[in-house]
């Protein structure tokens, strides 16, 4: 019986492995972050997949950026248990979380904040 076993979990370990591949590998890239709103800011930014203090890397277009109403410099990003992505300061402090809608596309409401929403895309 244990004969049996050991390759079923090996397959299903691996199986996991894959369906779940880590965040780097899949959204690495670049992007375009942008205001969402006709005529709205379109900022260049790139998700590296370097690990830094509390994610992976973060670089932009910082001039255009910080036009964006954001509470500081974004520095890195991470994958939140929820499924959230998030970057953040070099501090460790969430600028935004963005909720996925569809086709690697991030959505972040800052409605509340009285702000202009902003999306995440790849380019």
């Amino acid at each position: 019986m244990k004969a049996l076993l050991a390759p079923l979990l090996f397959c299903a370990a691996m199986s996991a492995a894959h369906a779940n591949p880590d965040p780097a590998t899949r959204l690495a890239g670049d992007y375009d972050l942008w205001e969402d709103f006709e005529g709205g800011r379109v900022c260049a930014l790139t998700l590296t997949g370097d690990q830094t203090i509390g994610g992976y890397g973060a670089e932009g277009d910082e001039d255009c950026i910080a036009h964006l109403g954001l509470d500081g410099d974004i520095f890195a990003w991470f994958v939140a248990g929820d499924g959230q992505l998030v970057l953040i300061d070099a501090t460790r402090r969430a600028l935004l979380r963005f909720n996925v809608t569809g086709d690697g596309v991030y959505y972040a409401n800052r409605e509340g904040a009285g702000l202009e929403n902003l999306v995440l895309s790849p380019r």
